[in-house]
């Protein structure tokens, strides 16, 4: 490699720390970057692949890729501020998309799937065509494939971890058969069987994918490369890039994993990858705690380099010295960075929301000491591990008249379980005289009509001859309703009691369906007198028996029980009618503040949302043993010590951490 300029960009007040330095001066073929949250992990792959550029030419591409979109586009902004423009000769991608162009580039169609309606539609067939399979040859173990509906949702969550950890690879290596594999990994066997089926419609008998849809391109690659032997090049990669480099190393999964090993081996010149492995919060990846670096090692030369970033951008000495005894790290502060950190203790979630009303009113005011004026127009931005521990937080800041935003997570009353509840109570008033609840509430009780109550259906009209014969029936994609078609049923049941209570017992507004009976009809058939208390309304065992009778996973029941217990903590003593309106009066009034375009003055994020962010004010409530971090099995607890680290890491200029005084988490380690 020729010698470098000292800055091969054009930006002259981005200045490399030594840390940084020492990755743009090394020579090695193969480095990993250990950084710390705030280090510039991402700048400096910009900076390096900056250098590498002027080094090579502008005849040999570069590849940078990153694990998320979200990763994308955070390379494009670094190489736009070093730059003022993204150079050519660079391939900025996700490893998804990466795979889609190798599949592009061997010439046979590629059918992206993007429609969700389409999505589920398709899903819905395989579970109809495993049905006609399980009636002529009956399995006790998947028997709730023939009783309800799959949850859509739980199979997309399944099919993504079945595809990120190569699950086939590990079942066919078990030798086991399919349920004892389960058993023994603690996977849900009806979902494992649906996914297996589905997967065989989706590339049909001669593995001719029909379809790709999110994810799929990276499991067909790593289909054709695990046809290799391990230390094979993959002929599509070879020799294709002059350099590769890869940001958010530490979302790796096993089939990223896989494609960056061929990458490696495959005569693409340097490779310099660059990860937090605090950060490793995704289900499906895997973690240096889990021996993620011995693997990544695996796919790289013997004289990988190791180096590292402690040196954070982000804030002081203040916040650096609490994480570095709580997460065992090195954190160190530019000098010049002036921070705040507090430890508040509370005693209740009562008063650690009232904690929180107070550091917002202090930042309103202006938090002078550090940001001066400009601390007028920032917001305190809450990191929440639950989204069920809003509902407080929400209640109190709209009863406050406070503008506040949610990210990651759905305002409390727009949960689909949650709206389902208050559409209950407003079907049994039967009120058709007052506007109690605002569209976006009703529209999200429709959505939980559907989902806790799905009963057994097929998709309608579809051919199932072409089912028995492995294939999907795709000639009514054009006739199916739409998202808007729930809109417009939401828009009708809107003001009208008596319709809301008509689709809850009859799941649908056609006057002559007969009662679908169960849950919903015995609710709907509770006396007037549970309409005094809209707290005890939330816990009464019809209530609770619908969520628990529900064809929905275990964790998802939880969480819906937990809404439910802060819902009738919010609601306790005070009658339906009353409750109804006065949380549909601080839904509205949310809504009148947006179309105003008043300012944000709080925004309330879960972890997954924050994550590669930074904020000037950050806040960190209900920091609890067993509630953040969530009691979880032992293997697991690394990514719940991640999840706290991740929040903790997000703030510039002021963290406060609300953490309760009877289980608290600090000191550390996590």
């Amino acid at each position: 490699m020729t010698s470098l300029p000292s800055r091969s960009w054009n930006n002259t007040w981005i200045t490399p720390t030594p840390e940084q330095q020492a990755v743009l001066e090394s020579t090695a073929q193969a480095i990993v970057i250990q950084a710390l949250a705030g280090t510039g992990k991402t700048t400096t792959l910009c900076m390096k692949a900056s250098h590498l550029q002027a080094s090579l030419g502008s005849e040999r591409r570069l590849l940078v890729l990153a694990y998320s979109q979200a990763g994308v586009v955070a390379i494009r902004d670094r190489m736009m501020k070093l730059h003022g423009s993204v150079p050519a000769g660079l391939d900025i991608l996700t490893i998804e998309q990466l795979c889609e162009k190798l599949l592009g580039a061997q010439g046979d169609p590629l059918e992206k799937l993007e429609d969700p309606v389409r999505r589920r539609f398709l899903i819905l067939q395989a579970q109809l065509a495993l049905r006609e399979v399980l009636a002529r040859s009956p399995d006790d173990h998947a028997a709730e494939l023939m009783e309800h509906d799959v949850d859509i949702d739980a199979f997309l969550a399944f099919e993504a971890l079945a595809k990120k950890k190569r699950l086939d690879l590990q079942f066919e290596a078990s030798d086991m058969d399919l349920h004892a594999f389960c058993e023994a990994e603690d996977l849900p066997y009806g979902l494992y069987r649906l996914f297996r089926h589905y997967e065989r419609m989706r590339v049909g008998i001669d593995h001719e994918p029909r379809f790709y849809a999110e994810g799929d391109c990276t499991f067909e690659v790593c289909r054709q490369i695990e046809l290799l032997d391990w230390d094979q090049p993959f002929e599509a990669l070879n020799g294709r890039y002059g350099a590769v480099l890869f940001d958010e190393l530490h979302d790796l999964d096993e089939g990223a994993l896989a494609v960056l090993r061929k990458l490696v081996q495959s005569g693409n010149g340097v490779f310099i990858g660059a990860g937090d492995f605090n950060q490793h919060i995704h289900e499906g990846s895997f973690s240096v705690f889990g021996g993620a670096m011995a693997r990544i090692r695996q796919c790289l030369p013997e004289q990988t380099e190791l180096l590292e970033l402690n040196v954070t951008r982000r804030f002081g000495s203040e916040i650096c010295a609490a994480l570095n005894p709580l997460f065992d790290v090195s954190f160190s502060p530019r000098s010049e960075n002036a921070d705040s950190f507090q430890r508040l203790a509370y005693d209740s979630d009562e008063h650690c929301v009232d904690q929180l009303l107070a550091l917002h009113q202090q930042i309103v005011n202006g938090w002078r000491d550090l940001q001066g004026e400009a601390a007028q127009h920032s917001a305190l931005y809450v990191v929440l591990r639950n989204p069920q521990d809003s509902l407080l937080l929400e209640w109190a800041l709209g009863h406050e008249g406070i503008h506040y935003g949610c990210q990651g997570l759905s305002p409390f009353y727009q949960r689909r379980e949650v709206a389902l509840t208050l559409a209950l109570m407003w079907a049994l008033l039967g009120d058709d005289t007052e506007k109690h609840l605002t569209l976006g509430i009703v529209h999200a009780a429709v959505d939980g009509v559907l989902h806790y109550g799905r009963p057994v259906t097929g998709p309608d009209g579809v051919d199932l001859d072409r089912l028995a014969q492995g294939q999907f029936d795709e000639t009514r994609w054009t006739e199916l309703p739409g998202a808007s078609e729930s809109r417009k049923l939401a828009a009708m049941l809107l003001g009208s009691a008596t319709r809301m209570r008509q689709y809850i017992v009859h799941g649908t507004v056609d006057g002559q369906a007969a009662p679908r009976g169960g849950a919903f009809a015995e609710v709907m058939a509770l006396p007037s007198g549970v309409l005094d208390d809209a707290g005890a309304f939330c816990e009464h065992p019809a209530v609770r028996r619908l969520f628990d009778d529900a064809f929905i996973n275990d964790r998802e029941r939880q969480s819906c029980r937990a809404s439910l217990d802060r819902l009738t903590a919010l609601a306790r003593g005070i009658p339906v009618r009353e409750f109804l309106g006065r949380l549909t009066l601080v839904a509205t009034r949310s809504i009148d503040m947006h179309d105003r375009k008043e300012n944000v003055t709080l925004r309330i994020l879960s972890v997954e949302a924050c994550k590669g962010r930074e904020f000037t004010f950050v806040a960190v409530p209900f920091v609890e043993r067993g509630r953040f971090p969530n009691a979880v099995a032992h293997e697991d607890a690394y990514r719940e010590r991640n999840m706290l680290y991740v929040a903790m890491t997000r703030a510039r200029s002021a963290l406060w951490l609300l953490e309760s005084a009877a289980k608290p988490v600090t000191p550390g380690p996590v």
